[in-house]
């Protein structure tokens, strides 16, 4: 999803488009979460790495992931919900709802609305997502987006804004598994893993 770029096949515009498993922007408020190492795959774990902390996701239930995370810098465990609340159709994007919780509170987690679509031109894949977030010791909603490009479903180079900073990245892809790079707060070099089983 896991948070990589499906096909987009065209129907029946009245009916949601059949994403694969890889359709799902999991918690855009956090870097560790796995956006810049996504696999698509249709098995149901993902495992995901870097300096900033590791995510670990199940997505068994239909339109629903639920994960867990341990964060580095706040010796923080979190625990984090994400929902499809509307899927994706072939004009329009989906809607996705997503919210976490962290044993102790450094306002990095909280609630987010995401829209999301997905396009597919020949070998050209594009994910874009942009919503709003509000972290659970603001109250202000902060705007966060992401872009994802990849020209042959193997390496992918994209960009997640995590409401205060742009964390670049690109990434290779071979069977279940990933590496990649990620530019963490656009400063901060890290090396990138995710394995799907």
């Amino acid at each position: 999803m896991i948070p990589v770029l499906p096909y987009v096949q065209v129907q029946n515009p009245q009916e949601p488009i059949p994403l694969a498993d890889g359709s799902k922007v999991f918690c855009p408020i956090c870097v560790a979460n796995g956006y810049a190492s996504g696999i698509e795959s249709p098995k149901k774990w993902f495992f995901t790495a870097n300096s900033v902390g590791a995510a670990l996701w199940n997505v068994s239930i239909p339109r629903v992931q639920i994960g867990a995370t341990f964060h580095g810098s706040s010796r923080g465990v979190r625990g984090l919900f994400a929902y499809q609340a509307v899927l994706e159709r072939e004009k329009l994007p989906g809607l996705n709802l997503s919210y976490g919780l962290q044993s102790q509170e450094t306002g990095a987690t909280g609630s987010a609305v995401t829209l999301e679509k997905n396009f597919r031109f020949g070998e050209n894949r594009i994910n874009v997502f942009g919503g709003a977030s509000r972290q659970t010791n603001e109250t202000k909603l902060r705007t966060v987006f992401g872009t994802k490009y990849s020209p042959d479903g193997k390496w992918f180079v994209g960009n997640q804004f995590d409401g205060r900073a742009h964390n670049p990245f690109v990434q290779y892809v071979r069977g279940d598994y990933s590496v990649g790079l990620l530019l963490v707060s656009a400063k901060d070099l890290t090396l990138t893993f995710g394995v799907t089983f």
